[in-house]
């Protein structure tokens, strides 16, 4: 059955079942356990306050959606008034969610949500979709040193979330994150975990971030942990951390993995994320992961901190066979292209690393010597601040006058005339040129 919720044109004694005759409120919405192939539609123009906290669950077959009717332009409005989210999926299975503009205000910052997802403390949660669905105004927790699940680490724009530990038998599968917009939020953009988090559990199957934009986080965009092989791709991400500071924030990256196994990160655009104490890369490997972690085919530009930030092996774990970064570019991010050397093996190969602003480093706060370069174009217009450091190179091309005496086959960029770094000044409007493919 279709349910219709109109909260200017609807009573909570009208049956719900046609347009002409909806419900008013969440309250009524509530009373219902939904049953697979159930449908609930919110008036398009709309606004709801509370937290919208539905019951039962679909199948794959028959999966119970949520989303927009009406011909007007506006998206329905959730506006969860300082609870825990303005919309809660909680341990039910196959939902999927469109086309709701979901904000979450309050006069203080607490741990908050926009969406939320939790799986059930035993057997598999599945079959969740949260697409093209609108996230601002989340005045959630962007502080770093608050207690334990109530830091900054516990909510966001979209928080998908375990309780306790995952194991083979209880963790989520296939939660499907694609096509929203979130915005100017206090919290972190998109962060999928475990409530254990400190364990190196690696459970969550089917876990997919695609085609997201996300701007103006109070922390990370994408934190994804606890997961086997997800996939993050075609996201674009702009200005994380640009509503944290350097006293409540502290560390950021833009996107990131941990306790993850084999994660595959590729097709995204990562920009200006912030510089707060340290970090504030568009990248980073951090504790706990196992297999090889991929960053391929992304596009980078102007991140504070550089390009990718290597804590491989924090909390390391023994399945852990190195990281791959091949065919990226990244265009004057800033400091270093790389942040720590964790003494595991990564290779960056035919990336394009561009510099026309200034010297930046090779390696922040490390040698860089667990890291190889092979063939891969360092287009600098100035040598880097502390020379080459100890990484391996092998192949690699590089600016005229700029060149690596450690590179045996270090190979001369063709020049015509005109500085390599300074035809790369920007990518806008040519990333098919570099091979690139953002959208989908």
């Amino acid at each position: 059955m279709t349910f219709y919720i109109d909260n200017i044109r609807g009573a909570d004694s009208n049956d719900g079942v046609t347009p002409q005759t909806p419900w008013k409120t969440l309250e009524r919405a509530h009373v219902r356990t939904y049953e697979p192939g159930d449908a609930i539609r919110f008036r398009r123009g709309g606004r709801w306050e509370g937290m919208f906290y539905p019951a039962g669950s679909g199948t794959a077959e028959a999966p119970i959606t949520v989303d927009a009717y009406s011909e007007e332009e506006a998206m329905p409005v959730i506006d969860g008034m300082g609870a825990a989210a303005a919309v809660c999926l909680y341990r039910v299975d196959h939902w999927t969610v469109r086309h709701l503009k979901c904000c979450n205000t309050a006069p203080g910052r607490a741990v908050r949500c926009g969406i939320m997802i939790e799986g059930r403390p035993r057997g598999i949660t599945r079959g969740i979709t949260i697409s093209q669905c609108e996230i601002t105004g989340v005045h959630g927790e962007n502080r770093r040193q608050m207690p334990f699940y109530r830091s900054m680490y516990w909510n966001g724009g979209i928080y998908v979330t375990f309780p306790y530990k995952c194991t083979e038998g209880d963790h989520l599968e296939d939660i499907l994150i694609e096509d929203n917009h979130i915005h100017d939020v206090l919290t972190s953009g998109i962060r999928v975990n475990q409530q254990e988090d400190s364990e190196k559990d690696i459970w969550h199957t089917g876990v997919v971030v695609r085609g997201n934009r996300i701007e103006r986080t109070g922390a990370d965009a994408i934190i994804v942990a606890n997961c086997v092989a997800p996939l993050i791709e075609h996201n674009r991400c702009y200005d994380a951390g640009a509503l944290g500071t350097k006293e409540d924030t502290f560390l950021i990256a833009g996107v990131w993995v941990c306790a993850t196994k084999d994660a595959l990160i590729q097709y995204n655009e990562v920009a200006r994320t912030r510089l707060f104490d340290n970090d504030g890369t568009a990248f980073d490997t951090d504790w706990g992961v196992s297999g090889t972690t991929v960053f391929q085919y992304n596009y980078t530009h102007e991140n504070e901190g550089g390009f990718w930030l290597d804590c491989t092996a924090y909390n390391r774990n023994p399945d852990c066979k190195g990281n791959i970064l091949r065919g990226n570019v990244s265009v004057n991010d800033r400091r270093c292209l790389t942040q720590y050397s964790s003494g595991i093996d990564t290779v960056f190969s035919e990336n394009r690393f561009i510099q026309t602003k200034g010297a930046v480093e090779i390696c922040n706060q490390g040698t860089g010597k667990s890291h190889r370069y092979q063939q891969n174009t360092f287009a600098f217009r100035h040598l880097p601040v502390t020379g080459w450091q100890q990484a391996v190179y092998d192949g690699n091309f590089y600016e005229s006058g700029n060149e690596n005496a450690d590179d045996s086959g270090a190979r001369r960029c063709a020049g015509d005339g005109i500085s390599l770094a300074e035809a790369f000044t920007t990518l806008d409007g040519q990333e098919e040129q570099f091979g690139l493919r953002f959208s989908r």
